[in-house]
């Protein structure tokens, strides 16, 4: 704020006004305004009054609206990356992919009030994601993420006006539900069987992940102390992070245990009599694992040995649905694999066929 003497050519004397106010909530926000020619220093005065009360009253109505979408994914950073955020605990790559998610695929709402972002706005981003041929696992995770930060902010109130956020209760529009990728009983065989006699060097890490469901991570991670041959039990209760190159929790946050079964205890003693002096690691580093390309490893064997190409984590569901298919309940695949989801394991249910096993076994139809 400024009051300034101006002396003309011919010296006439005049005053130039100068008012500059920021929000001190949202530090973006700012307005200025000059008035030049004022002829007295009174009427200066009383005009900067004037203009102070006039942006003031701005940025109170800016202020009202609430914080820009930027802003709120950025504290909502900054909030869950603080060790006073005890609810859950984030991985920071993870809280690096959301951040990037939004300034991918929200980048019109980035510097909008985030209470004027409307529903037409949300159905215009998750049309989007369909519009490029992204997964349906992919839009349900910007669907979740949008509405996780922007309840966040509602519940903080920087987000004011509004009780739901622009995501919330849309449907998401599929052109078709694919069958998920799985192997059967024998193709399992013969992706083990193959890869044994080819002393092929992911041999056992492909059985232990058939033989536990264990993720990538948490088979990289797995230590000899996890492992109690005695009391037939496996403790997975780490993970290795290949982005930033550190151990972790696994991903669902706590520890569990695997039964160790009588094949999955001889492949372990032989793995045990292979091992290098003072490996602490229970599987050997195979080639291109710790550069993360063992889903294209995986892929290119089964296609060598005529099976179709697979994810290396369409293991772990290949070991959900010989559980569910060998009369396992549910719920003690989901303790062991450490599935949170129900959802996620009722389609295993679904590829295993187990509940409609034998449910047409009472027709007698054909004469």
């Amino acid at each position: 704020m400024a009051i300034k003497e101006v002396m003309s050519l011919t010296e006439e004397r005049s005053f130039t006004v100068y008012v500059n106010l920021r929000s001190r909530i949202m530090p973006h926000v700012r307005f200025q305004k000059r008035i030049t020619g004022v002829r007295t220093q009174t009427e200066a005065m009383r005009i900067e009054k004037s203009l102070l009360k006039e942006l003031s009253m701005k940025i109170a109505h800016t202020e009202g609206h609430g914080f820009t979408w930027r802003m709120v994914v950025d504290q909502w950073a900054s909030f869950v990356e603080s060790p006073l955020f005890m609810d859950r605990q984030y991985n920071p790559s993870t809280i690096v992919d959301y951040v990037s998610m939004m300034h991918t695929w929200t980048k019109d709402w980035l510097d909008r009030p985030a209470a004027e972002i409307s529903r037409g706005d949300g159905r215009e981003a998750l049309d989007r994601v369909l519009t490029q041929g992204r997964s349906k696992a992919f839009q349900k995770r910007l669907k979740n993420t949008i509405n996780m930060i922007f309840n966040w902010g509602i519940e903080t109130k920087i987000i004011r006006g509004v009780t739901h956020s622009p995501v919330f209760g849309l449907k998401i529009f599929l052109k078709e539900d694919k069958k998920p990728e799985i192997l059967k009983l024998e193709e399992i065989r013969r992706l083990l069987r193959e890869a044994r006699e080819r002393n092929h060097p992911w041999y056992p890490i492909w059985a232990v992940a058939l033989l536990t469901g264990m993720r990538n991570g948490e088979l990289f991670a797995l230590k000899w102390s996890d492992v109690d041959l005695e009391k037939g039990l496996i403790t997975v209760q780490r993970s290795y992070n290949k982005r930033t190159k550190e151990f972790k929790s696994t991903k669902a946050g706590y520890w569990r245990t695997v039964p160790i079964s009588e094949e999955l205890k001889e492949l372990l003693l032989e793995v045990l009599t292979r091992a290098s002096v003072g490996n602490e690691f229970v599987l050997e580093r195979a080639p291109n694992w710790v550069q993360g390309a063992q889903a294209q490893v995986l892929r290119e064997f089964c296609v060598s040995v005529g099976l179709s190409p697979i994810k290396f984590h369409t293991l772990r569901a290949c070991f959900a649905t010989q559980l569910l298919s060998s009369g396992v309940e549910m719920v003690k695949v989901m303790k062991i694999g450490g599935w949170r989801d129900i959802k996620t394991v009722q389609v295993y249910l679904r590829l295993s066929g187990v509940d409609e096993a034998g449910a047409t076994n009472g027709l007698r139809l054909l004469i």
